[in-house]
């Protein structure tokens, strides 16, 4: 089941980047919710294998935000190669999508009986 939502996942160098990528988006109203955590990553580049702590950021939005914060992330990574990733929410809570609904309208900083004035 489509259910218009998303999570997207990116990792950043380090914090002050993922500060930056991560108060652009709420600024723009494009997420609901951004997790982040330190992880150890793995990975093969330019014929080396390569070892780096990176912040894991997990974006909950909507699909038809995506393109938007895309660019965001984008313009704000630092990373010849960023891993921007899509994964689609096949089903959940109406109440939480209600959330994501409110948190990225415009006119979210008008209460509605979702959030809070």
């Amino acid at each position: 089941m489509n259910t218009g939502y998303i999570m997207i996942l990116t990792n950043s160098r380090d914090a002050i980047e993922a500060d930056l990528i991560i108060n652009a988006l709420f600024e723009k109203k494009l997420v609901a919710c951004v997790q982040t955590n330190n992880v150890d990553s793995h990975y093969f580049w330019k014929d080396k294998i390569m070892h780096d702590n990176e912040i894991r950021l997990l974006i909950k939005t909507k699909e038809e935000l995506f393109k938007d914060c895309e660019q965001v992330i984008r313009s704000f990574h630092s990373y010849e190669l960023p891993e921007i990733i899509v994964i689609p929410i096949t089903d959940g809570s109406k109440d939480f999508f209600s959330w994501v609904d409110f948190a990225t309208r415009e006119d979210r900083n008008r209460y509605d009986g979702l959030g809070q004035k």
